[in-house]
């Protein structure tokens, strides 16, 4: 019986394998996107529709509107329906929703922190916030161009604008949630305002600030497109909106697939600072 159990088990050897490989998170990722890619290319391939539906997948590069990736080819390294390389655009775009993101990080995290530690301030400068946190930031594009014009501010200010209230609502309750037997005990020590705020409550709220930056790096790519198909003269979003108005499909699925890698880095950027500086909370989780 034993020999039985053994023979089966030795008859697959590469179970093992393909289980420790599953196990790998970067191997569930990219089995996942391929497996979407495959799903994409067999529609593509039955409906023969590349007018609606390209084919993601084609190596015929000399053919720019054969497939995605030659469309993507085409654009990156020779030309694009702008008469730019994509690629140029795509810095700009990156450039401005990397300022708007981080300007919103270093408002909202300290006013968040000051809102929900001194009930006053979040009397006043809270119900304010609340009461324009409904505003849609689209509805401000025209008091923007308005204000700044067509430059990079107004761009710019949206951005963060759309940005800061994830991270401050974030922020403000990570404060709130803060163990009262942690302020307890530094005010036992004799510990001041600073010291608990800085010591405690700083690194209390971490964690909730984070989940707030996670959701405003999407955000910032939504309001990126919207705000560089209203006005700019470069940018992805307007690379975009060219590609449509000369009909290149393939470009247009390239251009919205290379929004949708960015805001993977994007997230995976904020995940990966998560873990460096809140290692204490990695530890936690690797012992549950």
């Amino acid at each position: 019986m034993s020999l039985s159990l053994d023979t089966r088990k030795n008859a697959f050897p590469g179970i093992k394998v393909l289980r420790a490989l599953y196990a790998s998170r970067l191997f569930r990722t990219v089995f996942t996107i391929v497996v979407l890619v495959g799903i994409w290319q067999v529609i593509a391939v039955l409906k023969d529709t590349s007018y609606l539906v390209p084919r993601p997948i084609g190596f015929d590069f000399d053919v720019p509107h054969s497939s995605v990736l030659a469309a993507g080819w085409h654009s990156m390294t020779i030309n694009s329906p702008t008469q730019d390389p994509l690629w140029s655009h795509a810095l700009i775009s990156i450039r401005r929703a990397l300022i708007g993101y981080f300007a919103a990080i270093a408002v909202a995290v300290p006013i968040g922190m000051i809102a929900a530690w001194w009930k006053a301030i979040d009397d006043t400068a809270g119900s304010f916030i609340e009461l324009v946190r409904p505003i849609p930031a689209l509805a401000l594009i025209p008091i923007a161009i308005i204000w700044f014009g067509f430059g990079e501010v107004a761009k710019v200010a949206i951005i963060g604008y759309a940005c800061f209230f994830s991270i401050y609502i974030n922020t403000h309750a990570g404060v709130r949630n803060v163990d009262p037997l942690f302020i307890r005990v530094m005010k036992v020590y004799g510990r001041g305002q600073w010291d608990i705020l800085t010591k405690v409550v700083f690194y209390s709220m971490l964690p909730y600030a984070f989940t707030g930056a996670r959701y405003a790096a999407a955000i910032a790519l939504i309001l990126l497109v919207a705000v560089e198909l209203v006005g700019a003269q470069d940018g992805l979003g307007f690379s975009l909106a060219r590609a449509q108005q000369v009909l290149a499909t393939t470009e247009v699925y390239f251009i919205i697939v290379l929004f949708g890698a960015i805001g993977f880095v994007f997230n995976w950027a904020v995940l990966f600072a998560e873990r460096r500086v809140i290692k204490w909370r990695q530890e936690v989780d690797a012992q549950v």
